[in-house]
């Protein structure tokens, strides 16, 4: 009994972390200058997409860590359960603390990151830095809009 006390109490406190990272009750996703995120007290934070000339661009952010810029490194973005990985390149963002990891992607591979983030629920963000999950209450609407800008394949 005790180690499923323990257990219970690991997963309260790991929740609890990815909970203080990105506040659910305050969270939804928008579409703001060219990209569809989560937006949270006032701004996108954690993960954000945009239409770029060479693809969709998916960028996670949000994590104090500093990685070393223009290195690459693994994110993977776990929605509803299913696990897509990519490779991105460590970089700034205005006004975000820390790094942003950037991917770009295209074809089947955007169009399917789309799709899950569409219809999901939650997401699950893992990069070097730490992971985080983020709620996608909004994406649909945020990424239809951003399907509708200038730049980006209907």
């Amino acid at each position: 009994m005790e180690m499923r006390s323990r257990a219970l109490l690991a997963a309260g406190v790991s929740l609890g972390l990815a909970m203080a990272v990105v506040p659910v009750e305050a969270a939804g996703w928008r579409f703001v200058a060219g990209e569809a995120g989560l937006w949270v007290d006032g701004g996108l934070n954690g993960l954000a997409v945009g239409c770029g000339p060479q693809g969709l661009s998916l960028s996670v952010f949000g994590f104090p860590a500093r990685l070393e810029t223009g290195t690459l490194h693994s994110v993977v973005v776990t929605i509803d359960g299913t696990a897509r990985r990519f490779r991105a390149r460590a970089g700034q963002r205005p006004g975000a603390p820390g790094s942003a990891l950037t991917a770009t992607l295209s074809g089947f591979e955007a169009e399917s990151l789309v799709d899950a983030l569409r219809r999901g629920r939650t997401a699950e963000v893992a990069t070097p830095a730490g992971r985080y999950e983020l709620p996608l209450s909004g994406s649909a609407k945020a990424l239809d809009a951003l399907g509708q800008s200038p730049g980006c394949p209907g």
